[in-house]
């Protein structure tokens, strides 16, 4: 009867230490519990502000250029052959035309041509060219409707009109390249070449709803990744 009353007290210590025990053991697991939670959250955040962050910097830093040339000619015409709009929103399609009286473009490219010394040209052209000629538009930020060189299509005052729908994938300045395929007659035989007619520079604004609509994968590999994180990270909670 001594020994149960003498050993009452040690057993009661030791029931509390366990319940101490356990209550800190259940503080650890709800703290380790909010930590896995809290992770792919910030995880998240950060996946989705650093694409935003990047798309928005460079469009600032493209905003701070001092003056934007519109239109640039590589040959001396007037710039008015070339219709493009200088300001853009990213993802919205617009319309480049190209208006040239092509029959003047070649008289003056053949002029040049006659009057060259031998072994220099206009843009390495050489031989009698035809006023037929196709045309072509590129541009890396640009997603183009008929890429490639065109026929001439219609003729507007003895000029002839391209028209090509164009879309920005990139924000910032971007630049449409504008080049003439022209064949000559050189010593009998039939040459193809390549004129470099001109550059439209064109301000793309940043569109961040249509942006997140065409970049959904990144959001696709951003949940993806969060998953596995999650997944390792309550495994590693439970071990």
């Amino acid at each position: 009867m001594s020994n149960s009353q003498s050993n009452s007290p040690e057993s009661d210590a030791r029931k509390k230490d366990n319940a101490r025990e356990d209550i800190v053991d259940e503080k650890t697991m709800e703290s380790s519990t909010n930590t896995s939670l809290l992770m792919p959250v910030a995880l998240l955040l950060v996946l989705l502000v650093i694409p935003f962050s990047i798309n928005s910097f460079m469009h600032m830093l493209a905003k701070k250029n001092q003056f934007v040339y519109p239109v640039i000619m590589k040959i001396p015409l007037d710039s008015n052959v070339i219709n493009a709009p200088a300001e853009v929103r990213q993802y919205e399609s617009f319309d480049v035309d190209l208006r040239i009286n092509t029959q003047m473009l070649a008289e003056f490219v053949n002029d040049i041509v006659a009057i060259s010394s031998e072994g220099t040209s206009i843009q390495g052209i050489t031989g009698f060219i035809s006023p037929s000629m196709k045309a072509e538009i590129t541009g890396e930020g640009f997603r183009i409707e008929n890429p490639g060189p065109q026929n001439q299509s219609y003729g507007l005052h003895e000029s002839t009109q391209w028209k090509w729908q164009v879309v920005p994938e990139s924000s910032g300045v971007q630049t449409i390249k504008f080049r003439m395929h022209v064949s000559a007659i050189d010593h009998g035989r039939q040459r193809t070449h390549t004129i470099e007619l001109a550059e439209a520079n064109i301000v793309v604004d940043s569109n961040t709803a249509m942006w997140m609509v065409y970049n959904w994968w990144i959001f696709a590999l951003s949940g993806l990744a969060l998953f596995v994180g999650w997944k390792v990270l309550r495994r590693y909670n439970a071990s």
